[in-house]
């Protein structure tokens, strides 16, 4: 089963935006182009019977307290062209655990990807595919969120259309500082994530404005009382902020000054060994106190610096620098690049996580995201933590890990008790992981891993996740006194993708539902060679089974492993100049109990498994910016044409919770789906999916 991919230049995308918004050769305003597209999308899009994948939305998995990232096969059984929607037939849904409540959805046509495969070859699903790229890419990357909001200007195409499309091209091809353009992404990033937000918190005051006013209530000052409305004003106040920066950044002419006002003279390059000492407002004897502990924890030869933050050091220091950081802190930081090359993170305090949590809290640092970020920290290179709390309640993924050496000595990772869709550790392959003395807990999946890497759980705890950890076949996993525990999933979960897989099938592993999982209670009983077990190890406590292995149909990256990824890695990919498009497949394989009627009919849902997992045959897409798979647009409007049939994915939460009548109100997400090439890596959105 194959999706379309398009490979396009910048100059084939200007062009091609170009023709659809030419408002019959006049200069239209911002408040028509979503009607230009409308026009276009209903000459080019076949209006039913086509099957697609629906890569559902953040914010929907949020408020459905779903695992992220969420695949579904199904049809289209109506394009809604007013609304740029389609209603959507859930035919097959990657995770298990999923259920939608009503068999017909609404989503938004940029998240759709239709089949290359069709039942029905009359159809002209690739001028469809090509459509819904060019739909997409102009709302992913080219319309931001402010351009709502702002005058009705009637030049937008002239101000905005090139001078957007030219810094797409220089995030994507390098021309900015590695700094400066994951600056740039990050805010972009942070842009769409607020409007995002804005819009779901606007949608919940007019809901409860509108029943306050059918029950004759006056319910002003509720609202006014209602935390929500500050927070509102915040996010515009921080949107604003936010738009006065990119017009800034989208000028070639200013970015130069705006570099050297914003991150001053650059980074030291490294010449001579230097490490950062961090220090905190306290009287002199403290002061010396802890000048003297960082003392005997360094070698008294290398030079040093002093900073009054983590942010600072992290502004000035080399990849091999040590910083070390006072204790009972709390540093808030925004990091744009990555860890490596022998450098490290040391708190000065040695209160032990595992066995005195509350007082470990209180007396080592704290590493905090200070905004809403995708990471808090990556690392591509051998690197060190010890006797640190990471606090992830800010970001989507604690800690990324794309290579190298790495050692969690004595740290704390914590989540949110109430995500669904947070990851503690993911790791990308090709590395040796070591946690002495950790601690993981509050996270949808503690530990995320892939095959062709080593991790060491040396008397570490994980605790409280859905999943503890997550693992494909051959990852070599040492558990030393380690444990899982209180997790409300599985404690380990192994996808088996082996066609001769070590099913075990000794009769001391349980098959679940479909024989496509075993569980094992006692790990004694587990004959499997990426398991290592030496001391006292403890699994207990979790809900589904403390470990289980569950049979796989690709060898492909597991799909449930995310990251928003920073473009800054990709490769080059073709310079300007006008060629024509090229169309490549993207495979995407089901499992084998995917429905005969993969007729996809439209009269029921059938609540099946679909393992998902996603290679590329083809280059990336040239046309997106660097913040291909960062960005994720939800704009939210209002339509009276939706059936009682169809749920709109906004709308589930009501449904699940308050078994409510749909309200006939959907939603328009225009979330960043956008796949590369880059290092064996696909991403679809935040999907990252390794290939051979």
């Amino acid at each position: 089963m194959e999706v379309y991919e398009f490979k396009k230049n910048f100059l084939t995308r200007l062009l091609e935006t170009t023709n659809v918004l030419n408002g019959g050769g006049t200069n239209i305003p911002a408040s028509a182009i979503r009607s230009e597209w409308t026009h276009f999308v209903e000459v080019a899009v076949e209006p039913t019977g086509w099957q697609a994948l629906w890569k559902a939305s953040r914010p929907v998995c949020e408020q459905l307290s779903m695992k992220y990232p969420l695949v579904v096969l199904g049809t289209v059984d109506q394009v809604l062209f007013d609304e740029l929607k389609a209603s959507f037939i859930i035919e097959a849904i990657q995770d298990d655990d999923v259920h939608f409540p009503e068999e017909q959805i609404t989503v938004d046509l940029e998240e759709l990807w239709p089949l290359r495969e069709q039942n029905n070859p009359a159809l002209n699903v690739n001028i469809t595919a090509d459509c819904i790229d060019k739909l997409r890419f102009f709302y992913q990357h080219l319309w931001m969120p402010w351009d709502n909001d702002g005058e009705d200007e009637h030049s937008w195409i002239d101000k905005h259309l090139e001078s957007r499309i030219r810094f797409c091209h220089d995030l994507k091809n390098k021309t900015m500082s590695r700094q400066l353009s994951s600056h740039a992404l990050a805010l972009l990033a942070e842009a769409r994530y607020i409007q995002r937000k804005r819009d779901f918190i606007e949608l919940q005051l007019s809901q409860e404005e509108d029943q306050a006013e059918e029950q004759d209530e006056d319910n002003e000052s509720s609202i006014l009382k209602d935390s929500r409305s500050s927070e509102l004003l915040q996010l515009n106040l921080r949107l604003n902020t936010i738009k006065n920066e990119i017009n800034i950044l989208e000028n070639p002419i200013m970015r130069s000054v705006y570099e050297k006002i914003r991150f001053g003279a650059g980074k030291s390059k490294g010449d001579t060994p230097m490490s950062y000492i961090v220090t905190q407002a306290v009287p002199m004897d403290e002061q010396l106190t802890y000048l003297q502990r960082v003392k005997e924890m360094m070698d008294a030869k290398i030079s040093v610096k002093m900073c009054d933050s983590l942010q600072h050091a992290l502004d000035h220091c080399s990849p091999d620098s040590a910083i070390y950081l006072p204790p009972g802190t709390r540093q808030d930081i925004k990091f744009l690049e990555y860890l490596n090359n022998g450098g490290s993170f040391r708190g000065v305090s040695n209160a032990a996580f595992v066995e005195a949590y509350d007082r470990a809290t209180k007396e080592n640092p704290t590493i905090v995201s200070k905004n809403d970020d995708s990471v808090l920290l990556t690392i591509d290179g051998d690197f060190t933590l010890e006797n640190i709390r990471l606090d992830c309640s800010n970001v989507r993924t604690g800690v990324v890990i794309k290579q190298g050496n790495i050692t969690f000595r004595n740290c704390c990772f914590t989540g949110a008790p109430r995500s669904s869709n947070k990851q503690g550790i993911v790791i990308f392959g090709n590395c040796t992981i070591t946690f002495e003395r950790c601690v993981i807990k509050e996270f949808s999946t503690g530990i995320y891993s892939n095959h062709d890497c080593t991790i060491n759980l040396v008397k570490t705890t994980i605790s409280h996740c859905m999943t503890g950890l997550e693992t494909l076949d051959q990852c070599q996993i040492l558990f030393n006194s380690a444990s899982i525990t209180d997790c409300s999933q599985y404690g380990l979960l192994l996808e088996d993708f082996n066609d001769d897989a070590q099913s075990n099938q000794n009769g001391s592993g349980v098959p679940t539902e479909g024989s496509r999982s075993q569980v094992f209670e006692d790990y004694n009983t587990i004959e499997r060679e990426e398991f290592t077990f030496e001391g006292s190890c403890e699994f207990r406590d979790n809900a589904k089974g403390n470990f289980v292995i569950r049979k796989g149909f690709s060898e492909r990256f597991n799909s449930s492993c995310f990251v928003d990824e920073d473009e800054t890695q990709q490769q080059h990919d073709v310079e300007d100049g006008l060629e024509d498009s090229i169309c490549d497949a993207t495979n995407v394989s089901f499992s084998a109990n995917y429905l005969e009627a993969s007729k996809l009919s439209s009269t029921k849902q059938i609540s099946r498994s679909a393992d998902i997992s996603v290679a590329s045959e083809s280059a990336s897409d040239t046309g997106g910016s660097g913040s291909m798979s960062q960005s994720e647009d939800e704009e939210l409007s209002e339509y009276d044409g939706a059936e009682n049939s169809t749920l709109d994915v906004r709308d589930v939460r009501y449904s699940l919770l308050e078994q409510v009548k749909q309200s006939g109100i959907t939603s328009e997400s225009n979330e960043t789906v956008a796949m590369k090439h880059d290092d064996q890596v696909i991403e679809i959105d935040d999907t990252i999916i390794e290939i051979d």
